[in-house]
């Protein structure tokens, strides 16, 4: 049988096409199958993002709630584990692309000094369900003045013979060898030049200023107690802010209007136009005090006021203080219970100057004040924190920033987030809140 050539071509021809036709299916295939793949994982990228968007958004909404305390709008309760708790939905949210989102958050403690925060944002839409994030934020209340050690909003001088600084921590004891520490933080917000003068100190611990980096002399020394004599440049930061919020007196229950200049009193609320002392007069507190002075504050000659041991005497003054003479003895040494609290709004408008040859144990909040610490002789001591609207520290001084000041919390400033994590990922994923426990 004879077939022709024509017909052999015409056959090679259609299998040739349907080879092709076959390549370019597969082809086509897997492109489709690739683009669909990307466009499940950038969606699904998206959707993680705009989830966890939401979630932050709900932690913020959080956060002006308990700012304002006001929680119209939000649900309130207990729950099963007898935790008091504010639960509001928010959305729905568009998000582009019909998809859409929503934000679901629950406060835990609310009115509390330490309130968390549970949020959770979902972002739904595709055919694969819904997207969710959740963090948990954990809150604190107040202002913590004492955190550095050091501090002022326009600069520090440091001049003298023998001006050291370092740390230690009184909750260890008193002051030693054994308990001396690097970690004080001497620190402005000034961006000036000139913001900090270290001259020939020697600090022990840190040195932040808002930009510029300190002045130091030839023989002073920013370093730790392991590597003593050199400026560590580790140890210096020009990127410092801090806040200084003012503070005010506290309101007093039926105080005394006078104070005696000699004696022991057993502690109490005091309201006093002024307060000096003078020759040799000696006044004993010996439980704990509240101290508030409209004018001015003044010890001198070999006057003094001591604060029994187990007392604590919060001074809050509008306006100066000048303290020498033997000053205020400290019994405790522990420095967090002699507070002195300058209540003067006027930037500069205050002085604060303490000097004399013993020791002074005290922490100082003044943010308005000049602050002046003077030691003298071989044992010119002081041991707490200060924080103030500018510094100096001369004579043979030796400052010791107390550690366990770190955490004195004078109250107000709103809330802060101490601590944030994502609710994701192995271990953390079991501490998600269930919000359909809170009907959300």
């Amino acid at each position: 049988m004879h077939t022709s050539h024509g017909s052999r071509d015409r056959g090679s021809a259609l299998i040739s096409a349907m080879i092709f036709c076959f390549v370019v299916m597969t082809l086509m295939g897997s492109y489709l199958y690739m683009a669909t793949t990307e466009f499940r994982v950038s969606a699904g990228s998206y959707l993680l993002g705009a989830s966890f968007n939401l979630a932050e958004g709900g932690v913020d909404r959080a956060l002006h709630a308990l700012g304002k305390n006001d929680h119209t709008g939000w649900t309130t309760g207990t729950d099963a584990q007898g935790r008091s708790y504010w639960a509001q939905s928010f959305g729905s949210y568009d998000l582009g692309g019909n998809l859409e989102g929503v934000i679901k958050v629950v406060i835990l403690n609310p009115t509390g000094s330490s309130p968390e925060i549970f949020s959770e944002g979902e972002a739904s839409g595709r055919v694969s369900g819904a997207i969710s994030k959740q963090v948990h934020a954990s809150l604190s209340s107040g202002f913590y003045p004492f955190i550095n050690g050091f501090n002022s909003k326009q600069g520090i001088v440091l001049k003298g013979n023998n001006v050291t600084f370092d740390s230690y921590d009184s909750g260890e004891g008193a002051y030693s060898w054994r308990n001396r520490n690097s970690e004080i933080t001497v620190a402005t917000i000034s961006v000036e030049s000139d913001a900090i003068d270290i001259g020939n100190a020697d600090i022990y611990g840190y040195v932040a200023t808002g930009g510029a980096l300190p002045n130091v002399g030839p023989n002073g020394a920013i370093t730790s107690y392991s590597n003593p004599g050199v400026v560590d440049a580790g140890r210096v930061t020009t990127d410092f802010y801090a806040q200084f919020p003012d503070i005010s007196a506290p309101s007093l229950n039926a105080p005394s209007t006078s104070i005696p200049s000699s004696g022991t009193i057993a502690g109490g609320d005091y309201q006093l136009n002024s307060w000096s002392m003078s020759g040799k007069k000696i006044l004993r507190i010996t439980d704990d005090a509240r101290i508030v002075v409209d004018g001015d504050i003044s010890f001198s000659g070999k006057s003094g006021v001591e604060i029994a041991s187990g007392a604590t005497v919060k001074i809050y003054a509008k306006g100066n203080v000048s303290i020498s003479g033997n000053g205020i003895l400290n019994e405790s040494q522990v420095p967090g219970q002699l507070l002195v609290f300058g209540i003067h709004t006027t930037e500069g408008g205050q002085s604060i100057a303490i000097s004399g040859n013993g020791y002074l144990a005290a922490a100082v909040y003044a943010p308005n004040a000049v602050v002046t610490l003077t030691g003298g002789g071989n044992s010119g001591r002081v041991y707490g924190a200060v924080a103030a609207y500018s510094a100096a520290l001369t004579g043979n001084s030796h400052f010791s920033y107390d550690e366990a000041l770190e955490n004195y919390n004078i109250g107000g400033a709103g809330f802060e987030v101490d601590e944030w994590t994502e609710l994701s990922g192995v271990g953390l994923t079991s501490m998600r809140l269930n919000m359909t426990d809170y009907n959300l």
